[in-house]
């Protein structure tokens, strides 16, 4: 679930996605429900949320021959590699991770990609839920 504040014409709205499938969408509008059909979904990408610095490979970690890389890494942070749906979410905060260990799952362009921990360490926050729609570049896990 996505919640937004918006304004259109000085007038306030308060949006919160609760469901979204490849036709349509189903939204609160200040309370409201509403099912909103979808006709064409565009990746946008807003310049605060791309990731800084490419992400670094660590030693022991070795991906399959023509693999993506599944998951973005910036500092102890889990960055969402594109937009996309959170599916599951495979440890809680404060677990110890070792480095190429699954955290989640999240759907993208009907698929879904396992996101690996960067490194070892621990699960300091989660700052997703299972469901969540969630932008390219948006923080989901910090390790610590």
């Amino acid at each position: 679930m996505r919640k937004y504040d918006l304004s259109i014409n000085n007038n306030s709205y308060e949006v919160v996605v609760k469901k979204v499938t490849e036709s349509e969408a189903l939204v609160e509008v200040n309370g409201q429900e509403h099912t909103v059909s979808i006709n064409q979904i565009e990746s946008l990408i807003l310049p605060e949320t791309i990731p800084k610095a490419a992400p670094e490979q660590k030693p022991g970690i070795k991906q399959a021959p023509n693999s993506v890389q599944t998951t973005a890494a910036s500092g102890d942070n889990i960055i969402a590699p594109m937009p996309g749906q959170i599916k599951a979410i495979l440890v809680r905060e404060g677990d110890m991770v070792k480095a190429g260990q699954k955290l989640l799952i999240m759907e993208a362009m009907k698929l879904e990609n396992k996101l690996p921990a960067p490194r070892d360490g621990k699960v300091k926050h989660i700052l997703v839920r299972d469901g969540d729609i969630v932008s390219q570049g948006q923080e989901l896990i910090v390790i610590k």
